[in-house]
């Protein structure tokens, strides 16, 4: 299957977990891709993998919280290949703590990374996504759509994520741009096996956040990703999909 012969997608947090496994997916489906992350290392194993199967790519170490490194990632990679067609925002941090010691710098940092990030890549892509009638796919979380404990900051910039994405479906739809947002849970990346429960918490709140399944690879929700972001979901926009193994929350 080669649904993404001659198109071009950008993929944030690519070094790892989900962007990584989104990017491997979209290669094999034939895409060119535009690569960012700030882990420089991984990135480039992830470069080096792909490059070896054939796949182009054009990858730059960036901060997606900076508007002059988005702006460097969107116009190096279409200058490189002349055209964008699909965003997949995937970059994305969490920390967990109570929310009443939450310290104000990590709350900053956190909604910079993962909700104002993904505003600064969708509007520096989408004069290129309308040229190309294409698509962005936002990553939020099934913490953004209930309570996840410990998560004040990652919970709120996920919902961000969510309300983004409608806004951008709903303004753009009928010059021919789709926006959609995936909502993971239960999968295992490098941010879920960071989890610890705080000190002092109660750790009986966690199984609110367990899936009825089991955890599941990254690759689970790279293939919605990919589906998403095809020709196949021509008539989804504005819509936000779980993949979660039915979580409680």
């Amino acid at each position: 299957m080669k649904r993404f012969e001659g198109k071009v997608v950008l993929i944030t947090g690519a070094a790892s977990g989900i962007g990584a496994a989104t990017a491997e997916r979209l290669a094999d489906e034939g895409a060119k891709l535009i690569l960012a992350d700030v882990q420089e290392p991984a990135l480039k194993e992830v470069v080096e993998k792909l490059q070896s199967k054939g796949t182009e790519v054009f990858a730059t170490v960036s901060d997606v919280s900076n508007p002059a490194d988005v702006e460097d990632t969107v116009s190096g990679g279409v200058k490189q290949f002349g055209r964008l067609d699909v965003l997949c925002n995937i970059a994305g941090i969490l920390q967990f703590s109570h929310t009443h010691e939450y310290p104000l710098e990590d709350w900053n940092r956190i909604l910079g990374v993962n909700l104002t990030g993904t505003f600064l890549m969708c509007r520096a892509a989408i004069p290129h996504l309308l040229e190309t009638k294409g698509n962005i796919v936002n990553m939020s979380s099934t913490a953004g759509l209930a309570g996840h404990p410990w998560t004040a900051a990652y919970s709120a910039s996920k919902g961000g994520v969510l309300a983004l994405t409608y806004t951008l479906a709903v303004e753009y739809g009928k010059q021919g741009l789709r926006a959609n947002a995936i909502c993971p849970g239960s999968i295992q990346t490098p941010i879920a096996k960071a989890f610890q429960v705080p000190e002092g918490a109660d750790e009986k709140l966690v199984y609110r956040i367990m899936p009825l399944d089991t955890f599941r690879g990254p690759e689970t929700v790279a293939s919605t990703v990919a589906f998403v972001a095809s020709e196949d979901a021509c008539h989804i926009n504005g819509e936000s999909i779980r993949v979660d193994g039915a979580t409680l929350s």
